[in-house]
C-alpha cells in the first residue's frame, strides 16, 4: 500500500509542478480544480476506483507535459542521456557530427570501405561491384 501512495505523491507532485507552469489565469483555475478534486478523492478505498483515478492523472499529466513550456533549469531534473564514447560515459546523444566523408572528417575511400563492411555485416554477402544489370 505504501508504494502506491507513493506513487500517487510522485504524480501528484509532477502535476502541481506543471500546473505552475501554466499563464496565471489557467493556472489558478487549474490549482483550484487540482486541489477540491485530490481533496473529494483522498479517502477512496476501492483498489478499481483508486486505479481509475490514477489512470486519469497520468492523462492529465501527458496532457499538461504537452501543452506547457519548459523552463531552462527543467532540463537538469530529468534523467539524463548518457553514452559511451571512446570507452568513456559521456552525457549527450548517439548521435554524433562524426566521421562522415559529407564533412571531410574521413576520406572518401574509408568511406566506401566502412560502406562495404556494414553490407556485409547487414546482408552476409560481400556488396555487389554494379548496382546495374
Amino acid at each position: 500500500m505504501s508504494g502506491q501512495r507513493e506513487r500517487v505523491l510522485g504524480s501528484l507532485r509532477q502535476l502541481y509542478r506543471l500546473i505552475q507552469r501554466l499563464p496565471l489565469a489557467q493556472k489558478q483555475m487549474a490549482l483550484q480544480e487540482a486541489r477540491a478534486t485530490t481533496a473529494s478523492r483522498r479517502s477512496e478505498t476501492s483498489q478499481q476506483t483508486v486505479l481509475h483515478h490514477m489512470k486519469e492523472l497520468a492523462a492529465k499529466l501527458a496532457y499538461l507535459r504537452v501543452i506547457t513550456p519548459r523552463h531552462p533549469g527543467d532540463a537538469a531534473k530529468a534523467a539524463g542521456r548518457y553514452v559511451l564514447r571512446e570507452g568513456q560515459l559521456v552525457e549527450g546523444s548517439g548521435e554524433s557530427a562524426g566521421s562522415r566523408a559529407a564533412n571531410g572528417t574521413t576520406s572518401r575511400e574509408e568511406a566506401l570501405r566502412g560502406n562495404a563492411e556494414h553490407f556485409k555485416r547487414f546482408y552476409g554477402a560481400d556488396k555487389p561491384k554494379s548496382m546495374f544489370f
